[in-house]
This record gives structure tokens, C-alpha cells and sequence, in this order.
């Protein structure tokens, strides 16, 4: 939560984009893979606020609901917050300025009345008041309750209230926070910021002063940039690289020794992180025509393909859809999910471990 802990031009940047973003009262979205940093980005920024007199924050965070189908109103409860809080089974009460606000979360009437109140009470008692919610699309799949509506109330009624959403599914996050362009809502102040994954200079730079912090030396640079081209450049894989050299350095294993045994067990991890993901997407989007598509692409790359292509080698694996009109359909889930990319209609996966994760499944 510290800004000097956090590493990487485009993750600072972040956290300047996002605050500056809040304090001029426009919802704020940053998109972003999972394991890039988002969370960590949002927490510097909500500390960074916190510190201001009369600014408070309160984070929802929704990562553990990836995968799920549907999710109720108990799930949306703080993780975080800049007040007092204390928290049951059937509700959350916050407290300041001697003001305390219960939200119940035993029926949909009672919670969508008691979150009005906790941000009218928040508005009255806050010269800005901050709402996160970490991995948005979640909200999605909320049951009974499109939470829409209060975040229209909010952004309609409340000046000095900013909303900051994160998502790693990128496209699915923007169609549920603004679905349609003759609807303007909420996101027509919105500004969205992508953050990056690290360029191999920053990842080898975070391992080199990482490895320094703990008194460990490391000569072969040339190795910390391979591990960080691997790893894809996302800071959460690099960052398992690098405790776990410093763990095996620990254990008596030469610092040069050390690096390459890491690299592969944080490949391993890696891998199963994205088969987690994957599997979170097909519980959520129950068909494998979605994984035939991913396999195509990933046995096709460094080739991007298009639509026909891909339907040519879906029949062939025995997953294709009626018509080939369809596969565009799964190509644009896919790439609202954050899965693939695509440019002039045609298609491919970039991040070489997620490619190496879909061509270990089972497509039976």
C-alpha cells in the first residue's frame, strides 16, 4: 500500500491517473490482466487519499468470485476501508464522525437501502468519498439486484462520491458498466486506463534490486530477462521468480544456480494460475467451443488467424458451430475476457504461458 513499494513507470503512472481521476469526481476504470498489479495500484491510491484530511476510501473486492455464476448481495461487503468498520454475518456497520450506517444484507430491499444511506452519510460527513471495486464484472452475475442503479444514484446525486472500478476482463467490465452508446450513464465521465504488463528492462530491474535488498548478487542479467520474457512480464509471476531464487539461495544453492531451478517451478505456477482462469471462464461460459478456439490459436501462433481459418481447424477437432458465423461470437467473448487479441479481424493469444496452459487440456 506503500507508493514506494510499488514498482514500474506505468504502475506510478497509474496511481497519479487514478487519483487525479477521483479527486476531479469521475468514475475511474483500470483495466488490466490478472496478476499485473491492479490491486496494488488501487491500494496505493487509496492510501494516498486516506492520508488527506476529510478524504475516505471503502474497497470491495470481488477476485474470489471469478467463476462463480451468480453472486448475492452478501458478497458485496468491504475488504477495506479508510473508517471503522465491523462486520457480520448478516451485515457491515461503518462508522465516523460519531455517524454509524448498518447495512443489512438479508434482503435486497434492506441493502439497497442501507448502501443509499451509507453514501448519502458518506457524502454529508467526507470532502471526498471513494468506492472501489476490485474485478468489477463480477457484478454481472449479481442475483436480483442490478447494482446499476445505485451507482446511477450515486454519480446523479453525490459530487464529492467517485467510483475507481478494476477488471481483468477488460471488455466484459466496460459492456456491463456502459452497454450501450444510446444509453448514457454513469461511465459518460468515466476515464479508463490500462495498466501495463512490465517491459523486460523493468522486470529485470525489479529482480536486480529485489535480489539486492536480501544481499544476494546476480551476474547473469541475461538470465533475469529470459525469466521475465517467460513469465510474460507479469509482475505477479516475476514477483513468485524472485522469492522463491531467494528462498532456494537461502536453502545453500548458488545464487547462479539457483535462478534457472526457480524459473521453472514459478513456469509451473504460472501455468496452473492460468489453468485456474481458464476453468473459471468455462464454469461461467459452459461450452468447449470456446476452449477448441483457444487451442487453435495457440497451436497457430505466432500466426494470427481469422474467423473462416479458425472455423476450418475447429471441424477438424470436432468443435465447430453450426455456421461459420458463429465463431465470431465466441472470438468476441473471448477477447472481452482478456484471452486473445485480435487486429483487422484477425486473431491470436500473446502471453506464451496462457498458449502453453490451453494445449495441456483435455479437449475431450
Amino acid at each position: 500500500m506503500e507508493e514506494e513499494c510499488l514498482w514500474g513507470k506505468g504502475h506510478k503512472k497509474a496511481v497519479e491517473n487514478l487519483l487525479s481521476a477521483v479527486l476531479r469526481s469521475n468514475t475511474a476504470v483500470l483495466l488490466g490482466p490478472r496478476r499485473v498489479g491492479k490491486t496494488s495500484v488501487v491500494s496505493v491510491m487509496a492510501e494516498k487519499l486516506r492520508r488527506k484530511r476529510g478524504y475516505h476510501y471503502v474497497y470491495f473486492n470481488f477476485s474470489r468470485f471469478i467463476g462463480s455464476r451468480a453472486i448475492s448481495i452478501a458478497d458485496i461487503e468491504p475488504k477495506r476501508t479508510s473508517l471503522k468498520m465491523v462486520t457480520t454475518s448478516k451485515s457491515y456497520k461503518i462508522s465516523f464522525r460519531g455517524v454509524s450506517v448498518e447495512v443489512r444484507k438479508t434482503s435486497i430491499e434492506e441493502f439497497s437501502r442501507d448502501f443509499s444511506t451509507l453514501v448519502r452519510v458518506l457524502s454529508q460527513n467526507a470532502k471526498l468519498g471513494v468506492l472501489i471495486f476490485d474485478e468489477a464484472q463480477v457484478l454481472a452475475r449479481l442475483k436480483n439486484l442490478d447494482f446499476r442503479g445505485l451507482l446511477q444514484e450515486i454519480t446523479d446525486s453525490y459530487p464529492n462520491i467517485s467510483l475507481v472500478f478494476t477488471g481483468s476482463m477488460p471488455g466484459m467490465l466496460v459492456e456491463y458498466l456502459n452497454p450501450s452508446a444510446e444509453k448514457p450513464n454513469f461511465m459518460r465521465s468515466a476515464e479508463i486506463f490500462a495498466l501495463p504488463r512490465w517491459s523486460i528492462e523493468e522486470g529485470r530491474g525489479y529482480l536486480i534490486e529485489g535480489f539486492r535488498s536480501y544481499g544476494i548478487k546476480v551476474t547473469n542479467e541475461l538470465e533475469l530477462s529470459r525469466a521475465v520474457e517467460e513469465l510474460g512480464g507479469i509482475p505477479g509471476f516475476i514477483a513468485h521468480y524472485g522469492v522463491t531464487a531467494v528462498n532456494l539461495v537461502r536453502t545453500g544453492k548458488d545464487p547462479e544456480e539457483a535462478l534457472p531451478v526457480a524459473l521453472e517451478e514459478s513456469r509451473g505456477y504460472a501455468l496452473e494460475e492460468w489453468k485456474k482462469d481458464i476453468e473459471a471462464f468455462l464454469n461461467v461460459y459452459n461450452s468447449r467451443v470456446y476452449l477448441g478456439v483457444l487451442r487453435v490459436l495457440a497451436e497457430a501462433y505466432p500466426s494470427a488467424l481469422r474467423g473462416a481459418e479458425i472455423y476450418r481447424r475447429l471441424k477438424t477437432l470436432g468443435l465447430a458451430p453450426t455456421r461459420v458465423q458463429h465463431v465470431y461470437k465466441y472470438l468476441e467473448t473471448l477477447e472481452k475476457a482478456g484471452f486473445i487479441r485480435s487486429s483487422e479481424r484477425r486473431y491470436w493469444i500473446e502471453d506464451p504461458l496462457l498458449r502453453e496452459a490451453v494445449k495441456r487440456f483435455n479437449l475431450s
